[in-house]
């Protein structure tokens, strides 16, 4: 199979085909040509015969070496294929150009990898999302919360938070860096501009929700991104303040989040929920686990290597 696989650069890549593949392949957002263009510094790919299996390299180059890394807000990307395919992602690994000496990326479940042995110097580390299917009623669905949520809710309506739900990307993620900057220092001031500008253009694309929880005096205590396509929710950022928290005005953003998309047969992904503190919050709206994989591989030369492990 490896001879059919071709290294394409972004200059190369027909974008027709390649938005076509993730559309009929139930891709993830993350893998579409509008996407990784704002978020990555940098794209090529690698192309199974005429767009029939992709997978995006994305990359930047530092101190004279190309890296391929998982850009900020990205959650996986990997494989996009169709079940039909017979694919493996070592396939794909295998033919990845010698000049990227390290790799350090996250790729999605769907095309989990086989033959992981087979490919020399690869490090392979499970990681866990939480999904919940949205094709059932909101009924249904709100049944699924645990003690803790429905309190959360219960308490969040008490307060009489107000949500709002057309307040722009640009507000929400200017709100999300201010509180959670010390959390998160390795996204850059230009990572939050791209996105935003992703967010945009999510939006005009019809891919987007935003919600936000107000105080009755008008004092915004939560915020959330969502965006969606034909087969997903994906949590993007959101959080709260401290009087938020307080009042459970998160929870009530997501219950929000859950029950515009009840009925629709698409997936929510919580996505972060490898970091224990958010597995816990996202586990009580029902989700089940699901696990993708961060891959890592460093060929680097010496002493380099070592330094970056």
């Amino acid at each position: 199979m490896t001879k059919d696989i071709q290294y394409l650069k972004r200059s190369e890549i027909d974008i027709v085909k390649w938005d076509a593949c993730i559309e009929k392949n139930k891709g993830l957002i993350y893998g579409y040509s509008w996407w990784l263009d704002h978020m990555s510094g940098h794209w090529d790919a690698l192309v199974l015969n005429d767009y029939e299996a992709i997978m995006p390299l994305t990359w930047r180059r530092k101190y004279g070496f190309h890296y391929l890394y998982q850009p900020a807000f990205t959650a996986s990307l990997g494989l996009f294929a169709g079940q039909e395919q017979p694919v493996d992602t070592a396939d794909f690994l295998e033919v990845i150009p010698s000049k990227f000496k390290l790799i350090d990326i996250d790729i999605n479940e769907t095309h989990p990898l086989q033959k992981a042995g087979a490919v020399a110097g690869l490090t392979v580390h499970k990681r866990l999302n939480l999904l919940l299917d949205l094709e059932r009623s909101c009924s249904v669905l709100t049944g699924l919360y645990s003690r803790l949520a429905k309190r959360s809710l219960k308490k969040a309506h008490k307060h009489n938070i107000i949500i709002v739900r057309n307040d722009t990307p640009e507000d929400i993620i200017t709100l999300y860096r201010k509180a959670y900057k010390a959390a998160h220092p390795g996204i850059a001031a230009k990572d939050y501009h791209s996105l935003i500008a992703c967010c945009n253009t999510a939006g005009k694309k019809d891919h987007l929700k935003t919600y936000t929880a107000h105080t009755l005096q008008g004092e915004t205590i939560a915020f959330y991104i969502v965006l969606y396509d034909n087969n997903f929710v994906y949590s993007l950022v959101g959080g709260s303040t401290a009087e938020g928290k307080s009042m459970g005005a998160f929870y009530l953003l997501t219950d929000a989040a859950i029950q515009d998309h009840a009925g629709t047969g698409r997936i929510f992904r919580f996505e972060g929920s490898d970091v224990p503190g958010i597995a816990f919050f996202n586990r009580q709206f029902g989700a089940a686990e699901a696990f993708y994989l961060h891959l890592k591989m460093n060929r680097l030369p010496f002493p380099v290597n070592i330094l970056k492990q």
